[in-house]
């Protein structure tokens, strides 16, 4: 009888023990796919308890600078049922608190550990989405697990046993004007997550915009993406808040993409088409040899050296090192020499401009190295000595002139060709390539120094892709001349010191912004999609917008852009571009004017002061 008493006794505590341990469940070290609109956000613990679901988040944002957790926030299971949030007090003291829809100002230190309350998920919940709201810019956080489960990928029967090839290589650099299509799956994509697929990261040939696009997935998660180029190129894709890679796509050739909704920065799951096992390889590549660290690592590598050859001899370690892992790897030719052609532009950039390198990186009392460019001019100066370099630098290059260096996006960063005398002679059309950069990227070029330039030029289609561009060049200007609130050349013989006078001689009687603006300008882009409800409102009183840019503002692109911005543009010369920017004390755009209608200027603002701010001067100057 007694060991019957023991029995039950042990049983019942046992029972107790279980049903204790379902009063509350803990992943100490959560996953989750942070939204691109969340960038700097992670979570740190989930405690699911039966009377609440505590998010631990860890919030990174600029310093002084709010952020705010809206009231209508909720957590939501795979079911679709919704979980409110109710609060935001700490729980510990390494915690702040914040309630819902009040502000929450970051700290010096740009980092706050933070806890969201919300109702309770049920106990046995395995995954769960945070979400602010579908707004654009609202918190979203994706997918939140435990972090042991893993989440097995459901391959499509399309995308089962892909076969890549055994080797490829880099294609002879060949003008080839056509489209390169690109194909992309989303794995886990829900239509709410609102991602956006990214392709850039270098300059086409024959235009002189940067190609930086993003585009919007389909609710399937696909999409389909046509990139117009002249010849085979390296390229940049991925999505915010997964992870990006480089790939290289080609004139007439197609690139098939699987990817995956993931927390693991690995998220390209196979490629077919043009160079599929190459790309898959870059992919790999880009975790396994942290290629986007290259400059962190040079920066850990040099730091400690005291003298300038043995700073110069850890730069050639560190490259040959590099060169020899990519050649061991199982990668492809194709693979390997893109990979060496990134890590000698690296050396080249390291041995050929030292101080200035050397001055972006610092190491702070954690001794985690980061970036700054404060005080750069100080910290060159200071640095100036610890490599220096003969004004007569000569350079041989290895990797950055062969016949297929052109494909990768090495060969159109360096400055190396510059500094190794026998460039043309190893690979002339190579250096006809590059000219043709130089020449379009020049925005005063004149007939005679472009007839001059092709002179000087061995290929004949290299020159065609030079003469296109001039062709359409005077095909836009023709088109500029004729409409009637642009003014393109109009007033190139305008002294300088005169330009601004002129221009507002014809806005007399009416208040008048003006924005000095350029197309590569984010800010100023989005000052103009912040003031556009404003400008409807004003269309009938007696206030003109006035747009000011320069030759730094791709011709074709201006004209593009200035079809979405009403009001006056003016295309001006460099010289009379900054007179202005010099009158008003300002170096950086966008820069902000308002006159009155007598003409005196009443107000300016570098950098957009706030739609409110501008609306109240120019009621004011009216």
């Amino acid at each position: 009888m007694e060991k019957k008493t023991i029995i039950i006794t042990i049983l019942l505590a046992l029972v107790t023990l279980a049903g204790q341990a379902q009063k509350q469940v803990v992943w100490e070290k959560p996953t989750a796919f942070i939204g691109s609109s969340s960038v700097g956000f992670g979570i740190n613990k989930v405690e699911l308890k039966p009377t609440e679901t505590i998010l631990h988040i860890n919030a990174r944002f600029t310093p002084n600078y709010w952020i705010r957790f809206a009231k209508g926030s909720f957590l939501q299971t795979p079911d679709g049922k919704k979980y409110a949030i109710t609060g935001g007090a700490k729980t510990s003291e390494n915690e702040s608190d914040m309630q819902p829809d009040s502000l929450f100002w970051m700290p010096e230190s740009g980092t706050a550990d933070l806890a969201l309350h919300f109702d309770p998920v049920p106990l046995n919940t395995k995954e769960m989405d945070f979400i602010e709201s579908y707004d654009e810019g609202a918190f979203r956080f994706w997918g939140i697990s435990d972090g042991k489960t893993k989440k097995k990928t459901v391959i499509p029967d399309e995308w089962k046993n892909v076969k890549y090839a055994k080797d490829e290589v880099l294609p002879t650099a060949k003008i080839n004007k056509g489209t390169a299509t690109v194909n992309v799956k989303m794995l886990g994509y829900k239509p709410e997550m609102g991602l956006e697929f990214y392709i850039g990261g270098f300059m086409p040939l024959g235009a002189t915009d940067g190609y930086d696009k993003f585009f919007k997935f389909a609710d399937d998660g696909t999409l389909k993406v046509e990139v117009p180029l002249w010849l085979t190129r390296e390229v940049v894709i991925g999505v915010q808040g997964l992870g990006f890679t480089n790939i290289v796509i080609a004139p007439g050739q197609e690139t098939s993409i699987l990817m995956k909704v993931t927390a693991d920065v690995r998220p390209f799951v196979a490629f077919k088409g043009y160079l599929a096992k190459t790309n898959m390889d870059m992919a790999d590549a880009q975790n396994r040899f942290e290629i986007p660290q290259f400059g962190m690592q040079t920066y850990r590598k040099v730091k400690d050296c005291n003298t300038p050859a043995e700073r110069k001899q850890c730069l050639t370690d560190l490259f040959n090192q590099r060169v020899a892992s990519f050649r061991k790897a199982k990668y492809t030719t194709a693979a390997k020499d893109l990979l060496s052609m990134k890590a000698e532009n690296d050396y080249y950039e390291w041995s050929r401009f030292f101080p200035r390198n050397f001055s972006i990186y610092n190491i702070d009392d954690n001794g985690k190295v980061y970036m700054s460019y404060e005080d750069m001019g100080q910290k060159m100066a200071k640095n100036k000595d610890l490599l220096p370099v003969s004004e007569y630098f000569n350079y041989s290059i290895q990797y950055l002139n062969e016949p297929a260096s052109p494909c990768g996006m090495a060969f159109w960063e360096t400055y190396a060709h510059e500094d190794d005398k026998d460039a043309k002679e190893k690979n002339a059309y190579n250096m006809d390539l590059r000219r043709i950069v130089m020449l379009l990227n020049d925005r005063d070029l004149s007939k005679s120094d472009a007839d001059k330039a092709l002179s000087e030029m061995t290929f004949e289609d290299c020159k065609n892709v030079v003469r296109d561009y001039l062709a359409e060049q005077q095909r836009v200007a023709q088109q500029l001349a004729s409409e009637e609130h642009v003014f393109y050349q109009k007033y190139d013989d305008v002294a300088p010191e005169n330009i601004l006078q002129t221009i507002l001689e014809r806005y007399k009687g009416n208040a008048v912004l003006i924005d000095i603006w350029a197309t590569w300008c984010g800010p100023c882009r989005a000052g103009h999609k912040a003031m556009k409800p404003m400008k409807e409102e004003m269309k009938d009183q007696n206030v003109r917008f006035v747009y000011i840019t320069s030759t730094s503002s791709p011709l074709a692109t201006w004209q593009e852009m200035i079809n979405d911005i009403d009001g006056d543009h003016y295309y001006l010369t460099k010289e009379q571009y900054y007179h202005i920017l010099e009158k008003y004390e300002s170096h950086s755009i966008p820069t902000y004017a308002i006159y009155n209608t007598r003409g005196e200027q009443t107000y300016k603002s570098i950098g957009l002061p706030g739609i409110d701010v501008i609306r109240k001067e120019l009621e004011r100057a009216k």
